[in-house]
């Protein structure tokens, strides 16, 4: 009888560690995602050349809204001819975020 009150305390704890295992695993993989779309959209102003003076706000996947979105802010800086864009991922309906920054000087 003490063995068996033992082993169901062992499992029961098992169980609550590999659930809490399971919620790590999936905040490092959206957290991954996140950041590789923010750094995707970095990337993606790089291409397009020196960046306007914006805020622009979307969904990543226009087809998934419960997915990740993001919100795009390019404002100036103190150095002239230089801007400064912030992207911030969003997902878990906006509670949790990765942001980025770089920076663009006009050519």
């Amino acid at each position: 009888m003490v063995a068996m009150a033992i082993a169901a305390i062992v499992l029961v704890s098992l169980i609550s560690l590999v659930v809490a295992s399971l919620d790590m695993e999936d905040y490092a993989r959206r957290m991954t995602s996140a950041t590789l779309i923010a750094d995707g959209k970095l990337k993606e102003i790089e291409r397009t050349g020196y960046p306007e003076l914006s805020r622009v706000e979307g969904l990543v996947n226009d087809n998934d809204p419960t997915g990740f979105s993001y919100r795009t802010i390019v404002t100036e800086t103190p150095i002239e001819d230089v801007r400064q864009v912030e992207v911030d991922v969003f997902w878990d309906k906006g509670r949790r975020s990765v942001s980025l920054i770089g920076y663009f000087a006009k050519k």
